[in-house]
């Protein structure tokens, strides 16, 4: 019985050796199912890679979208905390005017209060954040509309309330008890200490008249002004005096220079206000 057989040749275009390959039934049927096996895993390796590289694609467009949020929610909490900061500094805004003003707080224990503080990590609730915000911003503007109606009827009174501060230098020591430069004891230290070079300029930091003008040999020159509504500021160290007893002045009026005068171990201004004959911390009557 004869076998079919296919032939194959291979011939070059040039000279060279014609290869011949001799198949027969059985290795004809063999190959086409080698092909057709590799064929099929070719398919399928194709097949399972598109699907892969999708599936990669999509993770990867939600890993960028996740971090996108993230940044997103990351930069909405930051703008909350400088709000947040920012109300607190409208707060301590609001407490001074209201010291200067003689006005009661409505707020006073939430003035001193940072709305985010205890909030922690970027986790924390943001829409409790916000809602916070929004009712402490709700009650700042209830007081600035109180003290807007209040001001406009009391210009006069404002225009004598000290409210800058009387020069420019470090504020070297505050108001209330402390160790005696001197003694080295505690006592109580009756105003705020401005330190600068000499001959610093000291302007009255609100108007009044000029109602004491001399020496003393704890102040050294010495200055003092009465601003009316039960408030004097005084003015201790000078080198040198600006105005003269009697004189008006107005806020900004230059009064007096810095100097080393009296008790004094450098140059320096002793800065007092007194409200109906008593000394009060004049950084509460300084509005940053």
């Amino acid at each position: 019985m004869l076998t079919k057989t296919v032939n194959l040749m291979v011939i070059p275009q040039k000279n060279g050796r014609i290869l011949q390959l001799h198949l027969n039934s059985k290795g004809i049927r063999l190959l086409f199912w080698l092909l057709s096996g590799m064929l099929i895993l070719t398919a399928a390796m194709l097949i399972d890679y598109f699907y892969i590289f999708s599936v990669f694609g999509e993770q990867r467009a939600l890993s960028k979208s996740m971090k996108l949020q993230q940044f997103t929610i990351k930069k909405f909490h930051n703008e909350l905390r400088d709000t947040a900061d920012q109300l607190v500094r409208y707060a301590e805004f609001d407490r001074k005017l209201r010291v200067i003003v003689g006005l009661q707080d409505i707020g006073p224990e939430r003035a001193q209060v940072n709305p985010l503080a205890g909030m922690q990590g970027e986790h924390a609730d943001i829409l409790q954040q916000l809602d916070t915000l929004v009712r402490d911003i709700k009650q700042r503007e209830i007081s600035f509309f109180q003290l807007e109606g209040y001001l406009q009827s009391e210009k006069d009174r404002l225009a004598r309330t000290p409210s800058v501060p009387p020069t420019q230098g470090h504020l070297s020591s505050h108001f209330g008890r402390r160790v005696d430069p001197f003694t080295g004891k505690y006592k109580m230290h009756s105003g705020t200490d401005f330190s600068n070079g000499p001959y610093t300029p000291i302007y009255a930091p609100a108007d009044g008249v000029v109602v004491a003008a001399y020496y003393n040999a704890g102040y050294g020159q010495f200055l003092v002004l009465d601003h009316g509504y039960d408030i004097v500021t005084r003015y201790a160290h000078l080198s040198k005096f600006e105005v003269r007893v009697g004189q008006k002045v107005k806020r900004g009026t230059l009064i007096a220079r810095m100097g080393n005068t009296g008790r004094s171990t450098a140059t320096h201004l002793h800065y007092e206000v007194l409200v109906r004959d008593q000394p009060v911390d004049p950084e509460q009557f300084i509005l940053e």
